[in-house]
């Protein structure tokens, strides 16, 4: 074989060695958990957990956005861009101030990997509360003057039967307790006779004997409307 037929020989095996390198893979993100379990909690704690994560691909992982559930915070790694190996972790920050009993709450990240770009985060927690309510927050929706909401909350937990004071913080609503045997106290909320029209949120505070006990808090949000009388009077 000549010089010249053996260079090029050597040139096109060359080529097509470059032509049959493999691709760099693409990014893959890789939890090593994906269900963080707290345990048996105290209400009223601020509890952390990290989720630790791996670049298992060959490109640059991008951690673009994450959305946590309520009563959670979901912080972004310092560093979102991840090069291939590199690791990070995203820290989730649960509130158990409202929450009682056993409660499952997820977080969903979002990134760049092709095969799994939306992947979810689970957070568990079993959480001991003196005085609950359910639900933590209440919605009466369109209700007119004087009228009592459709709906109640139940005041749940050993200190649910010692309540000493039921108060309001605005000027919208009146309140009420009643219980029966067997059952937990149920607090029911009405719209004061005077109450400002419009949109509204107020809480409401229940507060128990115990001074280790704070005030419980519950949001009641809803829209107070003209009373049907008063509007067919108008010319």
């Amino acid at each position: 074989m000549s010089p010249c037929i053996a260079a090029v020989a050597l040139l096109c095996a060359a080529c097509v060695s470059d032509g049959t390198s493999s691709p760099r893979q693409p990014p893959k993100l890789v939890f090593s958990e994906t269900t963080h379990d707290l345990g048996r909690v105290e209400a009223g704690r601020q509890m952390t957990a990290a989720y630790a994560f791996r670049n298992a691909g060959g490109l640059d992982l991008s951690i673009e956005n994450l959305r946590a559930a309520c009563s959670c915070t979901a912080a972004l790694p310092a560093v979102r861009v991840i090069p291939p190996g590199a690791t990070g972790a995203i820290d989730v920050t649960f509130d158990t101030t409202r929450e009682h009993g056993h409660q499952t709450h997820t977080i969903t990240v979002y990134s760049n990997d092709p095969a799994q770009p939306v992947s979810t985060l689970t957070l568990v927690a079993d959480i001991d509360a003196a005085l609950a309510a359910e639900p933590a927050e209440l919605y009466i929706g369109h209700i007119r003057r004087g009228r009592p909401a459709p709906n109640s909350v139940r005041l749940v937990g050993p200190n649910a039967r010692a309540v000493s004071s039921v108060e309001t913080t605005g000027t919208v609503l009146d309140t009420s307790l009643s219980s029966s045997p067997g059952k937990p106290p149920s607090l029911r909320v009405a719209v004061k006779p005077q109450a400002p029209l419009g949109r509204f949120k107020e809480s409401v505070l229940v507060r128990v004997p115990d001074s280790r006990q704070p005030p419980l808090a519950i949001l009641v949000v809803g829209v107070v409307d003209a009373d049907v009388a008063a509007a067919t009077e108008r010319p």
